[in-house]
């Protein structure tokens, strides 16, 4: 019989440092998780300043108010290309917010959707590796989106992409057809127009199922018939085949939204991905292990988001988190061929009330930092109130959103909805921003009586040498009258 001596080979007062070091693996994953929820929080419950915020609410108030989707009557003088909604839902829904508990509301709920996400890409990567690596790779989903976290609907995406991800990757191990992505695909096409990137994924992923494995006829038409049947179903959104159009307008105006412009290789979120691709690759390599034709796919596709614009980067960011998981589970563990157990009950439990317990701080918080809107000139709405409607404004490109929002009686030269202005038009409007030769001529043909610009911008010091004259400043923005 071993004596209480033989069962302990450390001295009184100190603790096994094996039992240390397994505490310190087994709350490492959640406390990383902690701190990532924590962070996304601070930063979102601030006062709302994306300036596509102010113009997706106008939009949710228009659809109430005229009980359709059909695009407003009025929205501005210069928006005379044809144009469909694309994310009518979450603009409804922050409307409706909006109505019943304000800017705190709105801030909330973003901070909600923005949690939600990261706690959902957690447990979406929980099905490929412990806790983790699927914790690093929940990190390293929030580092390369983090300039994409906005209060805005492409939150939605990211959310659905990943959900897409998540169900061809386990069809890719079990073959079995998830019929609910198609009706998902729907909804998505009423919430954002990246719809289309969770079609592609799906093609994708029935042909590399059909290179990488023996599957029968039978079993390739049925995952072919899901992937079909997501990209079709879209045509019974309210709006028809136009929705299939959108994605080409944006693709026409993208040279005239920075976001939409190449990435830098030289960005941190560019440098993480590929980054994140090199090590996967190279685990893949070393373990031999794990290693399938979509993951291959996937990616490959993380480099092309990366490369093809900056608001693209994100969803590289998304679709690389559960492959960066399922990697670092290859060194991990000693093998990685059974797919990882469910998550634990109490897991789940600690991830809901550790969510729970950010958004109800946040609640308490939010009706003192963001009761106010943030970047906009709210000293200037009383001149602003005071100009006739329709009146011309020759307005910073970041403010429009706000006159749609605030002064929609007024003609607005520039906001973020791209898609209602022709390709004529952003150009004229970069030629103004930018003081190109020509741009006199443009803003006289604009009619503009009034500018709300930067008022350290080289467009306001010309208009003012030109004799516009300043009424009225405010946080950094200068109203100006024709002479």
């Amino acid at each position: 019989m071993r004596s209480v001596m033989d069962r302990t080979d450390f001295r009184p007062g100190e603790r096994p440092r094996d039992r240390v070091g397994d505490r310190i693996v087994r709350w490492a994953p959640y406390l990383l998780l902690a701190v990532t929820m924590a962070w996304v929080a601070i930063r979102a419950a601030r006062p709302l300043r994306d300036p596509d915020v102010w113009w997706h609410l106008r939009l949710g108030e228009d659809f109430l108010h005229q009980g359709s989707l059909a695009p407003p009557a009025h929205w501005s003088t210069f928006a005379t290309a044809p144009w469909v909604p694309t994310q009518p839902v979450p603009e409804v829904a922050s409307a409706l917010v909006n109505r019943w508990f304000g800017l705190p509301g709105l801030a909330w709920m973003y901070v909600a959707t923005v949690v939600g996400l990261v706690v959902g890409t957690y447990l979406l990567d929980r099905a490929h590796a412990s806790p983790l690596p699927a914790a690093v790779a929940t990190l390293f989903f929030v580092v390369t989106a983090e300039g994409a976290l906005t209060p805005r609907p492409q939150l939605l995406s990211f959310g659905f992409l990943a959900l897409v991800i998540w169900a061809w990757l386990r069809t890719e191990r079990d073959l079995r057809a998830r019929w609910w992505l198609i009706p998902l695909s729907w909804l998505w096409s009423l919430c954002h127009g990246f719809w289309f990137v969770g079609v592609g994924y799906g093609v994708l992923a029935v042909l590399a199922v059909v290179a990488g494995r023996q599957v029968s006829v039978h079993q390739s038409l049925r995952l072919a018939a899901v992937a079909v049947g997501s990209g079709a179903i879209v045509v019974l959104n309210p709006v028809g085949t136009r929705v299939l159009a959108a994605p080409f307008a944006v693709s026409q105006r993208g040279r005239y939204i920075t976001e939409w412009q190449r990435t830098s290789w030289g960005s941190g979120p560019a440098i993480t991905v590929l980054l994140a691709v090199v090590a996967v690759a190279a685990i893949w390599v070393w373990r031999r292990e794990d290693v399938t034709w979509f993951k291959v796919v996937i990616a490959l596709s993380a480099v092309f988001w990366t490369w093809y614009a900056v608001r693209t980067v994100a969803l590289a960011g998304v679709v690389m988190s559960p492959v960066v998981a399922s990697a670092l589970q290859t060194v991990f563990t000693a093998s990685s061929s059974a797919p990882p157990a469910r998550v634990p009950r109490r897991e789940r439990l600690g991830l809901v009330t550790g969510a729970a317990a950010v958004l109800t701080a946040v609640a308490l918080v939010v009706p003192y930092s963001a009761a106010r809107p943030g970047m906009v000139p709210l000293a200037l709405d009383g001149q602003l109130d005071r100009l006739s409607a329709g009146t011309t404004v020759l307005n910073d490109y970041a403010l429009g959103g706000w006159l749609a929002w605030r002064h929609p009686d007024l003609n607005r030269w520039a906001d973020g909805l791209a898609d209602a202005y022709p390709v004529r038009h952003l150009s004229d409007t970069r030629t103004v921003n930018f003081v190109e030769p020509g741009w006199e001529g443009v803003v006289r043909r604009s009619g503009a009586t009034v500018a709300l610009l930067d008022e350290r911008s080289t467009l306001a010091r010309d208009l003012e040498e030109d004799g516009w004259r300043p009424t009225g400043t405010d946080r950094g923005w200068v109203l100006l009258d024709k002479p």
